[in-house]
């Protein structure tokens, strides 16, 4: 029995002194209680005596600021819907707190599954970027021609209309002809410059 007796109380002493060893903490979080093997990170809860809100003086851990996703590329919409969805998730990932690890994940599934893919949707952006830049100087030659024309006949009508204004203050001392080229010169200034 003696036998049996001394290992027991061995072995609860030994439990004892690590019991003793071993402290836990009782910490309040957010109005939650939960016990932990380490200090508490903020102050102990209020206490009797203790003024304002033991919450609001609880101090709050330091977080970095995440990221901004940033824009997206332009070539993406151009992608199938399933590499868009994983360029999409490559490029938010920093912003959502994703871990490095699973973002190069991200990055070696894209690279397996869209790398064709992306080379023809970058191609067709391009293709885009250059059509859509012809179009525009295409349009802007148009109006440059447009201006070019309306300053040239604006010319005309003005030097048509020194002429038509230098013949009818001689008008009285035209002949035939000449006044019949007056009222042809009129009728050309009506119909050109004055229905503009």
């Amino acid at each position: 029995m003696r036998n049996v007796i001394l290992p027991l109380l061995a072995a609860t002493g030994l439990l004892a002194g690590a019991g003793a060893q071993a402290q836990s903490y009782r910490c309040v979080s957010g109005g939650n209680v939960y016990y932990s093997d380490r200090p508490c990170s903020g102050p102990p809860p209020g206490r009797m005596g203790a003024y304002g809100d033991a919450r609001a003086q609880m101090a709050v851990p330091l977080q970095r600021p995440l990221p901004s996703a940033g824009k997206a590329q332009e070539h993406v919409k151009y992608l199938s819907p399933a590499c868009a969805d994983i360029a999409e998730a490559i490029r938010t990932a920093p912003a959502r707190g994703v871990r490095s690890d699973v973002i190069s994940g991200l990055r070696e599934e894209y690279r397996e599954k869209c790398s064709v893919q992306d080379e023809e949707a970058r191609r067709q952006h391009q293709q885009d970027l250059a059509a859509r830049s012809g179009q525009q100087r295409a349009e802007r030659e148009a109006l440059a021609l447009q201006r070019e024309q309306a300053q040239k006949q604006a010319a005309q009508c003005s030097g048509m209309r020194d002429v038509i204004a230098l013949k009818r203050s001689r008008e009285a001392s035209l002949n035939e002809t000449e006044v019949a080229a007056l009222r042809a010169l009129e009728s050309s200034y009506n119909g050109r410059c004055l229905g503009r």
